[in-house]
């Protein structure tokens, strides 16, 4: 076909600023910044780990409902901290041999194999290419695998030999209330502020949330707990001394201030068992693509305003070889403008048909190609979605030559 063979020109002329754009650009209505230092990258498929040691599990404790008529049971501040700040630790990542990002982690499980499991963010070390490390206060480091992660709910679970650590407490996240006392445990800034302890309020319960780290919506638990770069995978933790969220995003903008999110442990623990059980999130589907809003880019968009063409159109960053569009008319460059019909006014149009949709759903995406006279084509593709089974990287064997659970 003829218009193949002109594809992608505009595409390649501008792809170096598309890809600053994708490591600096929030995919969000609202600025959300996530509270680590490095950038996400996009999830690649996996293999199928081997069998996890079920007691790797996270295990909630008792359900405590907080009641500031009866504070029986309630620790103080101090003893709060005491309790939690052992089950914290330092997530960092490397690149080489050069530091790339630090984040938090929360002891969840031991094994009677000699294993550690720590849950974390996803952002923090879904880099392709970098290698994780538990950091302890005193400097001790662990090299980490990652069993799994998932982007749409930025949890991760990482695994050290050892077993010296002190697991967590996790509590009820559903029994939270608005007004309740909330206390933060990480690494803001990194290891140099390592076990920072703050404290606030539950400020909102079931807080829809759109991440630069995933563009999906989620739900999650607001307070105003100061959280900062770093504390990205540390404790949210109720006045019993429970975990009951993970710390992953605030808003950052001058005008916004103590409006952080955490992940809510009722969440977390559903996405937690399918990890360790696939090393990703079952029947999740997926296009496999990498993209950027077109309105994030110059270029596009001003071409999308030219064209009239709608405002939440994306760009085509890069097509995975077994994404849904492979093997289509659609190449790196073009824009999606519309699923099933619908113009895509919001980014978020096309990813919630995506979210509702299952693994072997057929969608039919309008697609327009740019040509480099900047005049375009409009075509439309029929693509099957494929599941999202995580990702597939290097992963660097610990000091105990531990089997790496992404291997053949």
């Amino acid at each position: 076909m003829e218009n193949n063979k002109k594809r992608g020109n505009l595409g390649r002329n501008i792809f170096v600023s598309l890809v600053v754009a994708i490591l600096l650009v929030a995919i969000a209505s609202v600025a959300f910044v996530l509270a680590t230092e490095g950038v996400h990258q996009f999830k690649r498929d996996s293999s199928k780990i081997e069998a996890i040691d079920k007691d790797a599990a996270l295990k909630t404790g008792e359900s405590k409902e907080y009641n500031e008529k009866n504070t029986d049971g309630t620790l103080t501040s101090v003893e709060v901290a005491e309790k939690v700040k052992p089950s914290v630790v330092a997530v960092v990542t490397y690149n080489g041999n050069s530091v790339y990002g630090e984040g938090s982690g929360v002891v969840m499980s031991k094994t009677n194999d000699g294993f550690t499991y720590i849950i974390t963010c996803a952002h923090i070390v879904s880099t392709k290419g970098v290698t994780a490390v538990i950091e302890l206060e005193d400097g001790t480091q662990f090299n980490a695998t990652v069993i799994g992660y998932d982007s749409r709910t930025d949890i991760a679970v990482l695994r050290i030999k050892t077993t010296k650590l002190k697991v967590a407490e996790f509590g009820d996240s559903s029994v939270l209330k608005v007004g309740e006392p909330i206390y933060a445990v990480g690494n803001p800034g990194g290891t140099a502020f390592y076990g920072s302890f703050t404290g606030g309020y539950v400020s909102a319960i079931d807080r829809p949330t759109t991440t630069s780290s995933s563009a999906y919506s989620m739900e999650c638990i607001q307070h105003d707990a100061a959280i900062n770069p770093g504390n990205s995978g540390g404790a949210l933790v109720n006045s019993f001394g429970q975990v009951v969220g993970i710390n992953s995003s605030k808003i950052a903008a001058e005008e916004y201030e103590g409006m952080g999110f955490a992940i809510p442990i009722s969440v977390a623990k559903e996405i937690v068992d399918d990890i360790l059980a696939n090393g990703y999130v079952v029947n999740r589907a997926k296009l496999g693509i990498q993209y950027l809003p077109a309105n994030q880019n110059q270029t596009y968009n001003m071409i999308v305003k030219m064209k009239n063409l709608p405002a939440g159109s994306i760009i085509i960053a890069e097509i995975d070889k077994d994404g849904a569009l492979a093997g289509t008319d659609a190449v790196a460059g073009d824009l999606i403008v519309a699923v099933n019909g619908k113009s895509l006014d919001k980014v978020e149009v096309l990813l919630k048909v995506i979210e509702k949709s299952n693994v072997g759903d057929k969608l039919k995406l309008s697609i327009v190609h740019i040509n480099d006279d900047y005049s375009i084509e409009e075509f439309e593709i029929t693509v099957t979605l494929v599941e999202d089974r995580g990702f597939q990287r290097e992963q660097r064997e610990n000091e105990n030559n531990f089997k790496n659970p992404f291997s053949p």
